[in-house]
């Protein structure tokens, strides 16, 4: 990967492949499409790009593959931020570099390409567990089915499955989830069918 670069050399460089060893080395003058922008980089390499400002460092970042890690060097909480504010990254860390994942209750992990899903703590058994979604509906309400959602289907069953389902509601109502206003209605139609001395189950 350092041998297809077209950047600098100015700190480093040293290779011993028999000892699989790689000084540590910084490059300056690296394009964003030189091959260490390429890939990630698992070994002492630090490739710098030039850009402008800030603005056009985060520009840079978002445009290529969420990153693992973001890591913010500055004074100004401000430009901290902003940075974190305007970036998606695994994880962020400002004026440091790993202690991040060294603390076990923060979540670690990467976004996108970079990985998915967290560990560390609570979030380590929430990625390895599987959420079952699990609904029993109680079969004493397979009357409002046989009403409204069951063939055959008329404008009138249409209207009130829309109002219930699809049409944006305003108000309190708006407030309460469709599942909920659903049941509400069901308890409703099995009341009045009471009152009219008609025994669904």
């Amino acid at each position: 990967m350092l041998d297809m670069s077209s950047g600098e050399i100015v700190i480093g460089g040293e290779m011993d492949e028999s000892d699989l060893y790689i000084a540590p080395t910084v490059l300056v003058n690296v394009e964003d499409t030189d091959e260490l922008m390429k890939e990630e980089i698992f070994g002492p390499l630090l490739p710098i790009v030039a850009v402008d400002d800030i603005d056009h460092a985060i520009r840079f970042v978002n445009s290529r593959e969420r990153p693992l890690a973001l890591y913010v060097f500055s004074r100004n909480q401000a430009v901290i931020s902003h940075v974190a504010n305007n970036t998606i990254s695994g994880t962020f860390c400002a004026n440091d570099t790993m202690v991040q994942g060294g603390v076990g209750n923060l979540p670690f992990g990467g976004v996108g390409q970079s990985g998915f899903g967290t560990y560390h703590g609570r979030n380590s058994f929430t990625t390895f567990s599987h959420g079952q979604g699990y609904l029993n509906r109680p079969h004493g309400l397979e009357f409002i089915n046989k009403a409204l959602r069951y063939p055959p289907t008329t404008p009138a069953k249409m209207s009130i499955l829309q109002r219930l389902v699809v049409t944006p509601r305003k108000g309190f109502l708006s407030r309460i989830p469709t599942p909920v206003s659903y049941g509400l209605l069901a308890i409703l139609v099995y009341y009045l069918l009471k009152l009219m001395n008609y025994a669904p189950f």
